[in-house]
């Protein structure tokens, strides 16, 4: 299996407030990106994201995350331009498939703090659910505490529940049945 040919590509987008950014696909010189990401999160938005306060990335989980290959592991970044036209990464989404069931895979959304709540993970969301039903995944699962409600709107956006338990302590484990992408892979009107 091939990845989506669109898989490297850009796409510009607009924030609901205005700010324009890029997604892209992770790449490996991102690696200390996400490093520093990580250390730059509220605790309770590492929480939210690990399901534990986790404070760094190992060498090892910095390299696996940071080279996707676009078919078992999908993987993107939304980076927004700043005053002085750099740019700076506010979020990742990406998806590792079950090597059980080739149409599964697990997913993973993170915004930085002062980012939330303004389309990031939508964004985000319309390039992986599309990236990864071209490869063939149909499902997500997803493991959340159960009052993460911005998590449980955004995957109802691009999917319908399935499947749904709690596991204790407050979590739950969630399968959503990805919707299929209209038109193409950076269909402007998605």
């Amino acid at each position: 299996m091939k990845p989506n040919p669109d898989h490297d590509s850009e796409r510009k987008v607009v924030l609901t407030d205005g700010t324009r950014g890029i997604v892209r696909t992770i790449v490996p010189d991102d690696k200390w990106a996400l490093a520093n990401a990580l250390e730059e999160l509220a605790d309770d938005s590492r929480e939210r994201r690990f399901l534990f306060n986790k404070t760094n990335l190992s060498e090892k989980e910095l390299i696996r995350l940071s080279n996707p290959d676009g078919i078992d592991h999908i993987a993107y970044g939304l980076a927004v331009k700043t005053e002085d036209d750099e740019l700076l990464p506010i979020a990742v989404a990406r998806c590792f498939r079950d090597p059980g069931d080739r149409e599964l895979a697990e997913l993973a959304i993170v915004t930085a703090d002062p980012w939330q709540g303004l389309g990031a993970g939508a964004e985000l969301m319309r390039s992986l659910s599309a990236a990864a039903y071209a490869v063939g995944i149909r499902r997500w699962f997803a493991a959340m505490f159960s009052d993460n409600l911005a998590m449980k709107r955004l995957l109802q956006r691009f999917g319908r529940k399935s499947e749904e338990r709690e596991v204790g302590g407050g979590i739950v484990e969630v399968i959503y049945e990805i919707t299929e992408p209209p038109g193409g892979f950076f269909d402007p009107s998605a």
